[in-house]
């Protein structure tokens, strides 16, 4: 896959020794550039958006539970 591409992915978001990681279902794992702080969501199944930034890396620019229908901006998790 080319580095820059959107995907928007679903799975299990855990600590990682740098920062985030998001566990897929099928046992894959990215790597998770998360603006501001996310440990609310550490622990539970969570839809991330973003961009493609390494071999693993994406740099996140929407975060919400599986469940929420409405995906909402970092800003805006942050701040509800």
């Amino acid at each position: 896959m080319p580095k820059g591409t959107v995907h928007r992915e679903t799975g299990v978001l855990r600590r990682a020794s740098v920062g985030y990681a998001l566990e897929m279902d099928g046992g894959g794992r990215w790597l998770l550039d998360i603006k501001g702080s996310a440990r609310k969501l550490v622990g539970k199944r969570v839809t991330i958006e973003g961009r493609r930034m390494g071999f693993n890396l994406i740099y996140v620019d929407r975060i919400w539970m599986e469940n929420k229908l409405m995906p909402l901006t970092i800003w805006q998790r942050l701040t509800s």
